[in-house]
């Protein structure tokens, strides 16, 4: 997969936003929580041919800031930390799955734009997103024809000098800074004192392979990993903000009434 010029996508959103802005802007710091679905994307046909990839799901939180203007135009940007899985399955007889969750820092830095209405508000949003991998954890399940049954590998992710433990999988190219590049919808409820609760659908379309091909591996007991692919994400997440300025505008208002 050829990689997209995400490095000039952000420039430019920020220009856009910055010609629309105006002394009537607003700023909303805030909180979220959702849950997600991963299905990966294998770069080489072969794999495509033999392995088969799945759903698997995690979730994400943490602190969202928005700056808007009066207008509709907003720059939007989240701090989270989420899990992401990935689900495999084999037909090439090394393994017959490959589960894991790893460990995410995500920072979406999305262009906001939205639209009014009488009992709620609706927006799209668009632009790219950073993507940190903190680690991991996994198994391996793999059949043994001489015994007849099959063997479960439990393995942690360990980005550091190689081990020869058979529950450590070592990743010797790990490209642990991603990008994706973000679109996603939603609407927002304004509450009482400048409080809202919004809820949004969101997919992020991997950009960076996680790894390097058959990089990472168990030595002693011949297990490797392909990490050439990209995840896919569709995440659903209920957000909590408040409008920063609007409510320090009431607490003086109500203090002048006293």
């Amino acid at each position: 997969m050829k990689s997209l010029k995400l490095q000039f996508f952000l420039p430019g959103v920020i220009a856009i936003f910055l010609s629309y802005s105006n002394a009537h802007s607003q700023a909303f710091i805030g909180l979220r929580a959702g849950a997600n679905a991963n299905k990966m994307a294998f770069d080489q046909e072969v794999y495509k041919k033999f392995y088969d990839t799945g759903f698997r799901y995690g979730y994400t939180g943490g602190v969202v800031f928005l700056y808007e203007n009066k207008e509709k135009y907003g720059l939007y940007t989240e701090f989270l930390y989420s899990r992401k899985g990935k689900y495999v399955e084999s037909r090439a007889n090394d393994y017959l799955t490959n589960v894991a969750d790893y460990q995410y820092i995500d920072v979406p830095i999305l262009f906001r734009v939205r639209f009014k209405q009488p009992k709620f508000d609706w927006f799209l949003m668009l632009g790219p997103e950073l993507n940190y991998w903190l680690g991991g954890n996994g198994a391996f399940e793999v059949y043994d024809p001489g015994r007849d049954e099959i063997t479960r590998y439990e393995y942690e992710i360990n980005f550091d000098e190689t081990s020869g433990s058979s529950d450590i999988l070592n990743i010797e190219e790990a490209n642990r800074l991603q990008i994706s590049l973000s679109v996603g919808a939603g609407v927002v409820w304004k509450l009482k004192n400048a409080n809202f609760v919004s809820l949004d659908m969101r997919f992020s379309l991997g950009n960076t392979f996680i790894g390097g091909f058959e990089s990472a591996s168990i030595p002693n007991i011949a297990l490797v990993d392909n990490l050439e692919y990209t995840n896919n994400i569709l995440a659903v997440s209920v957000v909590y903000y408040v409008d920063i300025l609007e409510q320090l505008r009431l607490s003086k208002n109500k203090y002048r009434r006293k």
